[in-house]
């Protein structure tokens, strides 16, 4: 029965998370390893209470159960997604139904991406699920009595608590009429008068570095579909890629503020931008010259002036 403790669970929760980190920010791959992740934490911490939690209770006689408990059992099952997730509210305080849910979506669509035709993960930005998805990490990892840090390392283990927050309605009512009021303000204006306010109060750059790792970039705004300025913190880089001469990095962002001079909608922190679609990671590709990223010293070409006059 040694695959079905809590250790054994948690081992392999974090080669998932290591997996899930590494696909970021495959639109496939990402989401598809992030629901592995979450069905074995979400095993790992069932079984801390006791390992006949992530039994299948189906079968004659209830094999798996009695597998559970150290009868040998030919095939042992466990119990799927959908009861995991409705178990750990029951066990796990901070474990919610919202999160239950959530944890759910992302599995419901890793099941019709692989065992049927649809493109599942189509229109799936990562600001739709990513949140949850860290939230519940957390909220599991204590419970185990785990560092989240183990799990994902340090880096986007900090980027997961800063990022985490659940929205409720509040908030998504809040923002909803902020963006409609500012819609409407927008409405009021001439075509002129709107295309003035563009030419002054747009962002002039693409990307810009505000400070360390963090940078602001231009994006659509929801309210007045003007050019807005998106403050966005660097949380990773993919490996590099080398085409010709060149060497192309594709480096990750994570959205914390967006801001409309246009319009004047400001949109603070992850609960609100999601609420508007701006929560979605920001990929950017740069192009960088070999002996800059290698850091060489090209060594001075002297031509011969003799060289074939022998």
């Amino acid at each position: 029965m040694q695959e079905w403790t809590s250790d054994s669970l948690w081992e392999k929760a974090k080669l998932f998370a290591g997996q899930t980190i590494a696909a970021d920010p495959d639109p496939t791959k990402f989401p598809l390893f992030a629901s592995f992740t979450l069905e074995a934490l979400g095993k790992a911490a069932l079984a801390k209470v006791h390992p006949a939690l992530i039994a299948d209770p189906r079968g004659d006689g209830a094999p798996n159960i009695l597998y559970a408990f150290g009868v040998p059992t030919k095939e042992p099952r466990t119990i799927v997604a959908k009861t995991i997730f409705a178990r750990l509210v029951h066990f796990v305080d901070e474990f919610t139904s919202e999160d239950a849910n959530a944890c759910l979506i992302l599995s419901e669509r890793r099941n019709r991406q692989l065992h049927t035709g649809e493109v599942a993960y189509a229109d799936f930005g990562s600001g739709q699920w990513l949140p949850d998805f860290y939230r519940s990490l957390d909220i599991l990892t204590k419970f185990l009595g785990r560092d989240l840090d183990d799990l994902l390392g340090s880096a986007r283990a900090r980027e997961a608590r800063e990022t985490n927050a659940r929205t409720d309605k509040k908030i998504d009512a809040e923002v909803r009429k902020r963006v409609a009021d500012c819609s409407r303000m927008i409405s009021g204006l001439t075509p002129q008068e709107l295309e003035a306010r563009r030419k002054t109060k747009a962002p002039k750059r693409g990307w810009a570095l505000q400070q360390n790792e963090i940078w602001a970039t231009e994006t659509t705004c929801p309210a007045c579909q003007s050019k807005g300025s998106l403050t966005v913190k660097h949380i990773g880089d993919l490996p590099a890629q080398i085409e010709d001469a060149s060497i192309f990095i594709q480096s990750i962002f994570s959205p914390r503020k967006f801001e409309c001079g246009v319009c004047n909608l400001l949109l603070m922190g992850t609960q609100e931008l999601r609420v508007a679609g701006l929560a979605d990671q920001v990929l950017r590709t740069v192009e960088n010259d070999p002996t800059e990223y290698f850091d060489i010293e090209p060594e001075p070409y002297y031509p011969n002036d003799d060289y074939g006059n022998d």
